[in-house]
């Protein structure tokens, strides 16, 4: 479902109407193609902006269409509006504990009877069960991390600079417009081995910023991680953008009315999971202190949960409707799907039930019963348990299976009243896919496949929109907005 909140998202709808709470419902495409909700109506209805004809879903959907004359008939999407009771819940902090008076994440745990879901394991299995506190031994950084030496660096220059003297856009980075020697190349590859089918992350290290400009960084990035994981996914509700520049905007100008997500703040990140198949994440700046992404592994989590309290996994894998800013079937997806080979597929977020600030949970999706709001108080509470800070020096490009693990991030620069102080951390985000390690998804996740690595343009085509830099001189202040337009969980 789109971030109707967005600043963007009020320019993109050529006229208002205002109706009941709606939602889109199409089944085959699996999507909300377009609706936007502001203030609710006293009486407590929602106010609905609804695009008068198809251009903004078409935009957004990139579908095809066999409809003629298009801009004069009601597009088929809007033909189908379902509408939904929404009545809205009370305000839940988005950095609580216990999300709401009745519920602890204390309570006295209920042992397991034995029993498993349907089509899962009793409890998982290999290299992608583990707890935080085994990656803290310092003897085992050599396992995940891929260190990029002087030769190396020397080569990826190279490649740089092959890549340069092509003069064609970043969209084109690959393997072949981007060349590594092979022992290089097979290192690299290696660490779409252990995302996919090993411990579930890795971090290639020795690339220092300092070396190349703010565009050539990003083009080192991306090259590098072509050879990781080639398929670039889109990270924008225009299914162009595959970058994204995530620092934080609470100090900037204007940062209050732009209703920021928690990931463009100096505060905590709760855990969560983004949508795609691999999390890359290149670290251009470090803050002075906190900042630390941490990352759970999600089999631990279930493995425990199914354990000690197994009536919460049950809720979770039940049908949630909870995509913030994504697609998704009006009945909802299960959290927790267990896909061919004993692989746990967990995707999930707090962030559309809670929201943020001023900005509260997202009145379209249905009040979250006592029983959902302590299970994702589960969720958070075994993640910070279990959770493994990843070692972060400037240059890391981290490598994190988006599908198995969570992550979140610590708080930074801050002040002793927690006030947000100026920052250098800068992280630059691709979600990636290996064609040849991809997972097979269930069904009811094909929306999550075509919306993110799918084409974008009618004729089946694909192409990217790059953002090079955060500096933008053509401006007010002289550059982007950090995550503008951006899908994100967090």
């Amino acid at each position: 479902m789109l971030d109707t909140t967005s600043p963007g998202f009020a320019a993109l709808i050529p006229r208002s109407v205002v109706a009941t709470p709606t939602v889109n419902l199409d089944q085959k495409a699996g999507s909300i193609a377009a609706i936007g909700v502001t203030e609710p109506h006293q009486a407590g209805g929602i106010e609905v902006l609804i695009d008068g004809d198809d251009s903004l879903s078409t935009r957004i959907l990139k579908r095809k269409t066999t409809q003629p004359d298009r801009q004069r008939r009601r597009p088929p999407w809007l033909m189908k509006m379902a509408a939904i009771t929404a009545s809205a819940p009370g305000r839940i902090d988005y950095y609580a504990q216990s999300l709401c008076p009745s519920t602890t994440t204390s309570v006295t745990f209920k042992r397991g009877t034995g029993e498993t879901l349907p089509g899962f394991p009793s409890q998982y299995k290999g290299e992608r069960v583990w707890t935080g506190s085994k990656w803290l031994d310092p003897n085992l950084e050599k396992s995940y991390i891929v260190q990029i030496d002087k030769d190396d660096l020397l080569e990826v220059e190279n490649a740089l600079r092959h890549f340069q003297g092509l003069n064609v856009p970043p969209g084109l980075l690959s393997r072949d417009t981007f060349p590594l020697p092979k022992g290089l190349s097979n290192r690299l590859r290696k660490v779409s081995q252990d995302c996919y089918n090993g411990r579930g992350f890795a971090i290639v290290r020795g690339i220092s910023p300092d070396r190349f400009t703010d565009e050539e960084n990003v083009l080192v990035f991306g090259g590098i991680s072509s050879y990781i994981a080639p398929t670039r996914g889109f990270q924008d509700v225009h299914r162009e953008l595959v970058t994204c520049h995530v620092l934080s905007e609470d100090m900037r100008p204007g940062s209050k009315e732009q209703n920021l997500r928690p990931a463009f703040t100096n505060g905590r990140l709760a855990f969560h999971t983004d949508v795609g198949d691999i999390l890359a994440l290149h670290t251009l700046g470090v803050s002075d202190t906190g900042g630390e992404t941490m990352i759970a592994s999600a089999c631990q989590i279930y493995n425990e949960m199914a354990e000690s309290r197994h009536d919460l996994i049950q809720e979770l894998a039940q049908n949630w409707a909870f995509f913030h800013s994504q697609d998704y079937y009006t009945d909802g997806t299960p959290l927790l799907t267990n896909a061919p080979g004993d692989k746990l597929v967990f995707q999930f977020s707090r962030l559309p039930i809670t929201g943020f600030r001023s900005q509260g949970a997202n009145p379209t999706l249905p009040p979250p019963s006592e029983k959902r709001l302590e299970a994702m108080a589960k969720v958070e509470e075994l993640a910070w348990k279990h959770a493994f800070p990843l070692p972060r020096e400037p240059g890391d490009m981290a490598y994190i299976n988006n599908l198995c693990l969570m992550h979140a991030r610590s708080a930074f620069d801050v002040d002793k009243e927690g006030n947000p102080l100026p920052s250098k951390r800068h992280l630059v985000k691709l979600m990636l896919q290996d064609p040849e390690l991809a997972w097979e998804l269930p069904q009811h996740l094909g929306w999550y496949l075509e919306r993110v690595y799918g084409p974008n343009q009618e004729d089946g085509g694909r192409t990217e929109k790059w953002q090079l830099s955060v500096k933008d001189e053509s401006l007010p202040d002289g550059r982007i907005w950090a995550g503008s337009g951006a899908l994100s969980n967090g």
